[in-house]
């Protein structure tokens, strides 16, 4: 997998936010993008059939399976928006938690646009 992850990762941005409150008496809340973190990640599109077989209920014509390094698994885990070649992507999640596979030294995880 190293092999793989030097020959194969490009660069991904990561963006976090912060979450503000704009009306205390509705509790309405805002969300602030951050800059951008830059990531080395291996990513490969997903087909229909694997779209509908791994992220049950999304409906998406455009998908990536991610694979990062360890370290930044954090990061991704509280990520609001994550961006390949210039395009945006939101993490899978169930019940609000990103689902991310762990192996060994690498995690991986599904990501989709979503449709318009």
């Amino acid at each position: 997998m190293e092999s793989l992850f030097r020959e194969m990762s490009q660069k991904i941005k990561i963006y976090l936010a912060i979450e503000s409150e704009t009306d205390p008496i509705e509790h309405t809340t805002e969300l602030t993008l951050l800059p951008p973190i830059p990531i080395s990640a291996v990513v490969n599109d997903l087909g229909f059939g694997k779209v509908k077989w791994q992220m049950d209920g999304i409906s998406t014509s455009d998908a990536k399976e991610i694979y990062i390094e360890k370290k930044n698994k954090t990061l991704l885990e509280q990520s609001q928006k994550i961006e390949i070649s210039g395009i945006d992507y939101e993490g899978y999640k169930v019940l609000e938690k990103m689902q991310i596979k762990t192996e060994g030294d690498y995690c991986r995880i599904y990501c989709y646009r979503k449709q318009a």
